[in-house]
């Protein structure tokens, strides 16, 4: 006659030691955004203040020229502000299919 089996204590997941808990169960990590290939590093990102008045669709008030100066400006004036990525369309001709791509629309 066998002795009765102990009870095994609960398995426990393995964490790695580098990755936050609620990260443990998604196996891509957090969201990251790919680079565009059409961008090429050029900045076309535009920071705006939002009107006081603004209810629901967000109503664009001053413009902002960096993303430090419209962190403070809003939070001196306890209002949001919203970022503007500003593209043009093109189409090009490759092995005679049309593609369509973007390019940024670069302000001096």
């Amino acid at each position: 006659m066998r002795p009765p089996a102990e009870p095994r204590p609960p398995r426990e997941r393995s964490i790695s030691i580098g990755k936050p808990a609620e990260e443990a169960g998604n196996r891509r990590g957090g969201k990251r955004r790919r680079a565009s290939k059409d961008n090429d590093g050029v900045s076309t990102i535009r920071y705006f203040l939002t009107k006081p008045t603004s209810n629901g669709a967000p109503e664009l008030g001053k413009e902002m020229p960096d993303e430090h100066q419209a962190l403070v400006a809003a939070h001196k004036a306890d209002r949001g502000f919203v970022t503007v990525e500003e593209w043009t369309a093109k189409a090009e001709r490759r092995k005679g299919v049309t593609v369509l791509g973007k390019d940024p629309v670069v302000r001096q």
